[in-house]
């Protein structure tokens, strides 16, 4: 069952899913669900390579026996590795439909089982086309119902599964547009490859009753719809994965916001080194961005509330009170204030503010301290000679 696909389509698709899996593995490998994704991408990419015909004459050229006896072995065993991509995707869809992630890996175990007995009985079903040196469609016969019977059925329980799933997450009101395209990608194959299976089953054994020729005797449309399942999936999991890149690449936009924060956060932070919260122990570049983001304008709210003892009666530093300008040429006054020596005005008190994300709607304030990262550094070079020295002074320390 070699694949139809030409080798300008098929080269950049195995080097794409190759692509894909490297940075999956690099990156997206934490949880039981990713690692059965990769699982599954590895198996398609075997599934690829077997199923190109410089492949299997490669094998033919290094492995010892009959060139032919190899190449149709590399094509019927190519079914195998479709077969690990449906017990990976039958996993996934176990979790996702509540299974224990605890037993996650014993139960794929049991699949990884079912897989290698259907693999061994697709090779002794498949054994008459091969002494024939002809595809499974082409010999046809009771045994190649047989081959279709055991290769399809797997894979039609796997995408009954994952389609009732994704239709019962599609309906719940949390779920987000990506996850409902995801979803709607996984029910569209699913569909599609259920009934292709199913009209290749029928179409078989009415054949072998009939003793009528398969009107597809190559296989092309079975070639050609297993690339296609495998480009779709393979492109659902590329969105994380570039996702996950432009996170750690800091070019998302929470990341474009700490670094707009940035020399603001450190002229503060350095005048009030005690607002600084405390990473969790053992953490750093694995907290969420977002969490980061939020830790960072909470201690310049906290900055600014104690840097406000160091103003004159009345004034106040809070982001969004008078002019944006105005405001940073008061916060640096405070700051050079403070490290001049003056007395703090009494009656003020600061506080620290714990890191909850998600519990205040933070927008309308993060869009003031981003205006006020923006006004900064003209403020901080609009103060006297003697107010920079001090204020340069306090940072360095």
């Amino acid at each position: 069952m070699t694949s139809h696909i030409p080798l300008y389509l098929s080269v950049p698709i195995i080097v794409g899913i190759f692509a894909t899996l490297t940075g999956r593995a690099l990156l997206l490998n934490e949880t039981t669900v990713d690692r059965l994704i990769n699982r599954a991408i590895a198996a398609a990419l075997v599934g690829m390579l077997l199923r190109e015909s410089w492949v299997e004459h490669a094998l033919a050229w290094m492995l010892p026996g009959d060139n032919n006896n190899v190449v149709n072995l590399a094509r019927q065993v190519s079914h195998g590795p479709v077969l690990l991509i449906v017990s990976s995707l039958y996993g996934i869809a176990k979790l996702w439909g509540g299974a224990d992630p605890a037993t996650a890996w014993k139960r794929q175990r049991r699949y990884d089982l079912f897989v290698v007995a259907c693999t061994v009985i697709l090779m002794i079903a498949g054994t008459p086309a091969r002494r024939a040196n002809l595809l499974v469609d082409q010999l046809l016969g009771w045994p190649a119902v047989v081959f279709l019977i055991v290769y399809c059925l797997p894979i039609a329980a796997a995408m009954i599964l994952l389609v009732r799933i994704c239709i019962r997450e599609m309906r719940h009101a949390d779920t987000t547009v990506y996850e409902r395209a995801v979803f709607a990608v996984i029910v569209i194959t699913g569909v599609g490859l259920c009934a292709d299976i199913t009209f290749s089953v029928v179409e078989a054994i009415t054949c072998v009753l009939t003793d009528q020729p398969i009107a597809d005797p190559e296989m092309r449309r079975d070639a050609a719809t297993f690339v296609a399942a495998t480009v779709l999936l393979v492109g659902v999991t590329v969105v994380p994965l570039v996702s996950t890149l432009i996170t750690r690449l800091g070019w998302d936009r929470v990341s474009r916001y700490r670094r707009r924060l940035h020399p603001l956060w450190a002229d503060l932070t350095a005048a009030v080194p005690e607002v600084v919260l405390d990473l969790p122990r053992g953490r750093g570049s694995d907290i969420d961005p977002a969490v980061l983001l939020h830790r960072m304008t909470v201690e310049i709210r906290d900055s600014l509330l104690d840097l406000e003892r160091y103003t004159d009666a009345g004034e106040t530093l809070r982001p969004g009170s008078g002019g944006t300008q105005d405001n940073a040429r008061r916060i640096a006054v405070a700051m050079a204030a403070k490290a001049g020596g003056r007395e703090p005005r009494i009656g003020l008190t600061t506080f620290r503010t714990e890191i909850q994300p998600g519990t205040h709607d933070l927008t309308a304030e993060l869009v003031e301290l981003l205006a006020l990262a923006t006004a900064w550094p003209r403020a901080r070079g609009m103060l006297t000679t003697d107010d920079r020295r001090r204020l340069d002074l306090s940072v360095a320390r």
